[in-house]
């Protein structure tokens, strides 16, 4: 009985002191290691984020620098004061001229009606269809007009008439200037026919305009720059 009391004795006391020794090793050996993986994950993102900023402020400042050679080698915009001094092409709104001899003396080769749309609200003598209609062709030509750089520059200025059969289907024909009411420039009356067969065809006849064709009369005012 006691040689087994020694022997349970022996075991708690080996066991006793194995236990002091795994705790006095815990105390003197250091759990880093444990922390150490995260430790340098996190240390390689902070390098990551940091190159990725880095590379991506290098690609701003690249684009800023293109830009800025871009725009240092694009060609100067024109100041206002130039821009003013192109010439100026308009068709003019204001009452017909008053003359002693019609547009249907003046075009003797028209055999339909005659049309000014020098302003298109005696032109279309109260039809809203009519106004809406000979409005559209002054906008085309009009349109058509500032679309391009037609004169680059000129000494002469003032009004150009064009006149032309317009056929029910909007079609063209016959553009000519009427000289007895335009400028006397070659180089103005040239452009004028240039614009309005440019901006041919025309859209077709409203349903209340039933005369297979009319005779058109449109100005051009070539205006200097100021």
């Amino acid at each position: 009985m006691r040689e087994m009391t020694d022997r349970i004795f022996v075991i708690a006391f080996g066991a006793s002191v194995g236990i002091h020794l795994i705790l006095l090793a815990g105390q003197m050996v250091p759990l880093n290691w444990l922390t150490a993986p995260r430790s340098r994950s996190s240390a390689l993102e902070v390098i990551y984020e940091h190159e990725v900023a880095t590379l991506e402020r290098q690609r701003l400042q690249e684009q800023l620098a293109r830009a800025a050679r871009e725009r240092g080698a694009a060609p100067s915009v024109p100041s206002a004061s130039n821009r003013s001094e192109r010439p100026q092409i308009i068709i003019p709104a204001r009452p017909s001229l008053v003359m002693d001899r019609t547009l249907s003396d003046l075009t003797p080769t028209r055999s339909s009606s005659v049309v000014d749309l020098t302003n298109p609200v005696d032109a279309a003598r109260g039809d809203p269809v009519l106004l809406s209609y000979f409005s559209a062709i002054r906008e085309q030509i009009q349109q058509t007009a500032n679309r391009h750089v037609w004169l680059t520059e000129h000494e002469a200025e003032g009004l150009v008439y064009v006149s032309f059969l317009l056929a029910s289907s909007g079609s063209a024909k016959g553009i000519e200037v009427v000289p007895e009411r335009s400028v006397d420039s070659h180089t103005l009356r040239e452009v004028a026919l240039r614009i309005v067969k440019s901006a041919a065809p025309f859209p077709p006849f409203p349903p209340s305009m039933v005369e297979p064709s009319k005779t058109i009369v449109v100005p051009l005012e070539f205006l200097l720059g100021s």
